[in-house]
């Protein structure tokens, strides 16, 4: 768990977020519970450290901030805008942590077993086509990730959205039953085994 050190900020709108940005800092909100948002500001350089260190753990992890130095909040990062050419955090948001409240995070797959799965040792390549599945749950059963075992998966084979094995509490509103991962065959050998047949 990361601590994050946020101070109040006073000026709203894109003037007073220019001038933050200038002064190295970031602006952003913290919002949820039954209080009220607050407008807060982080050092960009302890923001940069903290997206490079947790990762995609931000989402999933609740972690503690320190607001002007004395009030501590547990809270999940919700969000936060990238600058598309120098790459620089524009604003992020926090949501208050309230292990009883339902809500909606993209969660990771991990996949694991790949040193055993048929496909691989057949010749196939694993494609990890959904790399997050959003999943609704208690911010207390909230999983750090998905696992997902590939080791019965053969050439052709796929594992789709509802066959994700789901820790209890923890559930996907999925329309659609998308393909998360498949193991597909290489072209070469599928190029040939249509010319042999």
């Amino acid at each position: 768990m990361a601590i994050i050190q946020a101070q109040t900020r006073e000026g709203l709108g894109k003037g007073a977020s220019r001038f933050l940005r200038r002064q190295a800092r970031v602006p952003a909100v913290l919002y949820g519970g039954t209080r009220q948002n607050r407008n807060l500001s982080l050092d960009r350089k302890e923001l940069l450290k903290l997206l490079e260190t947790e990762g995609s753990g931000l989402r999933t992890h609740r972690q503690d901030m320190v607001i002007d130095g004395d009030v501590r909040v547990a809270v999940l990062l919700r969000d936060y805008q990238i600058h598309p050419i120098s790459g620089m955090p524009e604003h992020v948001d926090f949501m208050r942590f309230d292990p009883n409240q339902i809500i909606q995070v993209e969660v990771p797959i991990r996949l694991k077993d790949e040193e055993i799965c048929v496909g691989l040792k057949g010749g196939g390549m694993l494609d990890l086509i959904q790399k997050e599945v959003e999943v609704q749950c208690r911010a207390d059963d909230l999983p750090n990730f998905l696992e997902v075992s590939v080791a019965k998966l053969e050439i052709g084979d796929a594992i789709h959205v509802r066959d994700l094995q789901l820790p209890e509490g923890v559930h996907i509103n999925a329309e659609d039953n998308f393909t998360v991962v498949t193991v597909v065959g290489v072209h070469g050998e599928a190029a040939e085994n249509a010319v042999a047949g």
